[in-house]
């Protein structure tokens, strides 16, 4: 038999030293090296928010203090005089600063290296860095044309496949990703899911490609890949089960837990946003220019980077009551036109949009509305601000900031501003000693949970969810859920933008779908009736 890739056999892991606190108890896992196999072992760490999915992916890495020292090795690299770090990449999609060059892969375009650890220690004058030309690994993975691009104009599909592309280019034997398909529009999954299988496939370097044993992490709720062979299941740090796909799949359905192996397009609206064709409804009908009851104006937005073509004469109206969908591929300008509407974009000042039926720039008689106003008047979570929210302030200070000016400016609170505190505190069942957590201290799960709180606290005249509901544990998204069933007045309009059929709301009755960047035709607009 070929010596394994890693084998794990009988051990305990601890952050440090083993005096620290333990997780997987007894582990026993065994990978493949990908060359050795005829019928490759593809494998998926699933389970819930905090289960320990990242911290399985590093084990897996060489991360973490083993019990007994032995109980980790990884055979087929000592054969081949490789060390881990340099034959293993992970991707963890979740970190800050994905890329540090302005131009995504230019370090490597000008054939400069990007590691020099792939050393054979045998031979110092050589190396084990697989000769893998740049353009091979851009082809396969669609990202030829996105050479010269800058990173902030990426979508969220293309930075993954970017980043996907910088590890591939260290010739890696084996590629660990931590949640893949968070956050991606139905087709962007798809896309990347027929990649990592033409990736993970034994044939794929003797075909002219590039390939690397790969293993994802994906909540249980995700799309799970119908090329995936192997599963551990995941709760709590422990293995709750391991072994082929069926076999798993069974034995956690008796403890209630449902693997979806759907995307999230094949039921309810998204099957229909993804299925039209055509224009059902006209874009913001019944709304009057410049009323009372018109919260967003949009008139033939115009959209480029860099002569690339995201929205052109893109004309959209939200009144107050109203409850929209925004979807469409990655890319396609769904955050650049939320954007534009918080103000957070520098478009926001030259394109044609009234906000709450005032202009950004002042006209003849009529003063600006300024960012300021607007933040008093928008109620806003995002992958954006999850990422730039500072960790060291806590969950109640988090939800507290909906009344300042910054995320760490002081508030300024209206008389019943603590009782509204109070109350959406007590509606997700959130204790005081849960409140004084530090942001940084609390799981993805919670994050995103105070987030959104923090957006519908102060009952915004609009509120905006770019997939605020990412990452997060199903029973409080269900609750989230209900809030907006039940919680949100008629005044107020809601916009939402997800990829999962659980992720919007059943309130949601009218939508938009964007075409991908380029497409000659233009937006589809819908109604869920």
């Amino acid at each position: 038999m070929s010596s394994p890739l890693i084998r794990i056999v009988n051990s305990t892991f601890h952050r440090h030293a083993p005096s620290s606190p333990s997780f997987f108890p007894n582990l026993s896992f065994r990978l493949p090296l990908l060359a050795n196999t005829a019928k490759p072992e593809r494998w998926s760490v699933i389970g819930p928010s905090d289960s320990g999915k990242s911290t399985f992916l590093q084990i897996l890495q060489g991360s973490h203090a083993c019990s007994p020292p032995g109980g980790r090795t990884f055979p087929a690299l000592a054969e081949q005089r490789r060390y881990p770090t340099s034959a293993i990449g992970m991707v963890d999609f979740s970190t800050r600063g994905a890329f540090g060059e302005s131009v995504w892969l230019e370090r490597t375009a000008l054939d400069l290296p990007l590691y020099t650890d792939n050393y054979d220690f045998a031979t110092p004058t050589a190396t084990h860095a697989a000769d893998v030309p740049l353009e091979t690994v851009t082809a396969g993975l669609r990202l030829t044309q996105l050479l010269e691009q800058p990173v902030s104009t990426l979508s969220n599909g293309q930075g993954r496949r970017a980043r996907i592309a910088q590890a591939l280019l260290r010739g890696v034997d084996l590629l660990l990703l931590d949640e893949p398909f968070m956050g991606l529009d139905p087709y962007s999954v798809e896309q990347l899911s027929q990649l990592l299988r033409k990736i993970s496939s034994p044939g794929a370097a003797a075909d002219g490609g590039v390939s690397a044993q790969v293993v994802v992490s994906q909540r249980p709720q995700d799309h799970l890949p119908d090329w995936v062979t192997h599963i551990v299941y995941l709760h709590e740090k422990k293995v709750l089960a391991m072994g082929d796909r069926e076999s798993v799949v069974d034995r956690v359905s008796k403890d209630g837990v449902q693997i979806s192996d759907q995307g999230g397009s094949q039921n309810g609206i998204l099957q229909k946003v993804y299925g039209s064709a055509t224009t059902d409804v006209t874009p913001g009908a019944g709304a009057t220019s410049g009323g009372s009851d018109t919260v967003v104006e949009m008139e033939g937005i115009n959209i480029a980077y860099r002569n690339r073509e995201i929205l052109k004469d893109f004309s959209w109206k939200i009144r107050r009551g109203e409850r929209w969908g925004l979807f469409g591929p990655n890319g396609s300008g769904k955050t650049t036109l939320l954007a534009i509407i918080t103000s957070d974009h520098p478009l926001s000042y030259s394109q044609p949009v009234k906000l709450f039926g005032r202009s950004r720039l002042p006209t003849r008689g009529v003063p600006g509305i300024s960012v300021f106003e607007l933040q008093s008047l928008i109620g806003h979570s995002s992958p954006e601000i999850h990422q730039f929210f500072p960790r060291r302030l806590t969950l109640r200070q988090c939800v507290e900031s909906a009344w300042a000016d910054t995320f760490i400016s002081k508030p300024h609170f209206p008389p019943t501003a603590q009782g509204a505190i109070d109350a959406i505190f007590t509606t997700f069942g959130v204790s005081a000693a849960e409140q004084a957590r530090e942001f940084g201290d609390c799981g993805v799960s919670m994050q995103r949970l105070a987030l959104f709180m923090r957006a519908v606290v102060k009952k915004p005249d609009i509120v905006i969810l770019d997939e605020a509901f990412s990452g997060m544990d199903g029973e409080l998204r269900d609750r989230c859920m209900r809030y907006l069933e039940e919680g949100l007045e008629e005044r107020q309009a809601l916009v939402v933008v997800s990829h999962l059929q659980e992720e919007i709301p059943r309130v949601v009755d009218r939508w938009v779908r964007l075409r991908e960047a380029g497409d000659l035709e233009g937006a589809v607009f819908g109604r869920n009736e």
